[in-house]
């Protein structure tokens, strides 16, 4: 395993190689995830670093840090001030890249990747209060990717549960799109809700306690599973308690696997987070 700054679309970046896995976070922008692949091989993740722009503000693609507010799941914040360069720190096996505060909401984000063997990475992705006031919000964690030839899987219900219920909630119209209630993109198994993008904007949110998200990608033999560490029964996940999401982009531009943290408020100083665990294995 080697850990060394480079790099990555004429960003300054850092590279995670292991001998089943390459991980890349750029640092001259974000933060971001850019790359997440087999070494040598293709890019999961959709990146395009000029082909969606807000403004000044630039999507450019990749894992993010974003953030959920109460009753504004997705306001301007939630996205302002992840275009920055950033700092990066290298410690052992753990790559932690912080972005500078807003200058006005005063929050800086971060992403920490730290490996965990040669095909699984802890990323966590967090906020900090670095302002004198309090703050509220919840940490989302948007992954883009290419969706052509994937199907993307949300688990259901909880093993051991012996009364449950399944939520999802289906955003219809939303910054300017809208979506399909009865999506043939969308399907379901006993265990699992199952999206196979066809070119249709669809959004569906989950409550999904196990947290797992995954994309199958039998054409490369390869599946990249995000599994969200720390999910609280009862608390106060956006949408009506959702923590697990989907988006597909029209035209199959993008798709994203989404894991939301817990909205909470944000004490000056203090700092709030979502774990994922990220694997990639053979189908």
């Amino acid at each position: 395993m080697t850990i060394e700054k480079t790099t990555f679309d004429g960003f300054d970046a850092v590279e995670i190689l292991t001998s089943e896995a390459r991980l890349v976070l750029v640092t001259g922008c974000g933060p971001r995830i850019a790359f997440f692949g087999r070494p040598g091989g293709e890019n999961i993740l959709y990146w395009d670093r000029d082909a969606v722009q807000n403004g000044e503000w630039k999507l450019h693609g990749g894992h993010r840090v974003w953030i959920t507010r109460p009753y504004a799941d997705e306001a301007v914040d939630a996205y302002m001030g992840d275009n920055e360069p950033c700092e990066a720190e290298i410690s052992g096996n753990t790559v932690r890249v912080t972005s500078p505060k807003h200058p006005f909401f005063q929050i800086s984000r971060g992403i920490q990747v730290e490996v965990l063997s040669e095909n699984e990475f802890s990323v966590t992705n967090f906020i900090t209060n670095e302002g004198p006031m309090i703050y509220s919000g919840g940490v989302w964690s948007p992954t883009c990717i290419n969706p052509e030839g994937k199907v993307i899987s949300v688990e259901l219900g909880q093993d051991d549960a012996t009364w449950d219920a399944v939520t999802i909630v289906i955003p219809t119209k939303f910054a300017g799109n809208q979506c399909l209630i009865n999506d043939p993109q969308v399907s379901f198994t006993e265990e699992r809700m199952i999206v196979v993008p066809q070119g249709r904007v669809s959004k569906r949110c989950v409550c999904a306690p196990k947290g797992v998200v995954s994309m199958r990608w039998e054409a490369q033999n390869l599946c990249f599973t995000k599994q969200q560490i720390g999910y609280r029964p009862g608390g106060r996940y956006p949408l009506g308690g959702c923590n697990v999401a989907v988006f597909v982009g029209a035209d199959n531009w993008m798709a994203e696997m989404e894991t939301f943290g817990e909205e909470q408020p944000v004490a000056p100083a203090a700092t709030i987070a979502n774990q994922e665990v990220w694997s990639l294995t053979g189908c």
